[in-house]
């Protein structure tokens, strides 16, 4: 009886362990809106609905929500690039307080969920870290 217990359990957290997400590296801006660019159904397919890690250089200051019922955004891009379509990064108000502290071209890494519907655009953002120069 021992030896099943011990048995179902190994099972169990192999199962567990095999269930949770592997961490995906961050994903540039500028990668992330020229796969957009390529072909916009081919980047839909590959993030529409998923979180991932997007990073880059803020093109500006975030713009912060002016009710409880906005958001804000912050403007990503990539260094040295014409970013004539950025990816836009929108979060709440909840998280105000940390995306104030972006400044324009600081190096950012964001996680949120991607949507493509009408550009590369990040919902529900938080913010992982900020560098002043990378």
């Amino acid at each position: 009886m021992k030896i099943t217990v011990v048995l179902f359990s190994l099972l169990l957290l192999a199962a567990c362990q095999s269930a949770l997400p592997e961490t995906q590296p961050a994903v540039s801006a500028g990668r992330l809106r020229d796969e957009y660019e390529v072909s916009r159904a081919t980047a839909r397919s590959k993030y529409d609905g998923k979180e991932i890690t997007v990073s880059g250089y803020a093109e500006g200051g975030s713009t912060m929500p002016q009710s409880e019922a906005d958001q804000g955004s912050v403007l990503m891009g990539e260094a040295g690039r014409d970013a004539n379509q950025p990816v836009v990064c929108w979060f709440s108000p909840q998280q105000a307080t940390e995306f104030s502290k972006i400044k324009g071209g600081e190096y950012v890494v964001v996680k949120g969920v991607f949507n493509g519907e009408e550009r590369p655009e990040l919902r529900f953002c938080k913010l992982v870290k900020v560098e002043l120069e990378r």
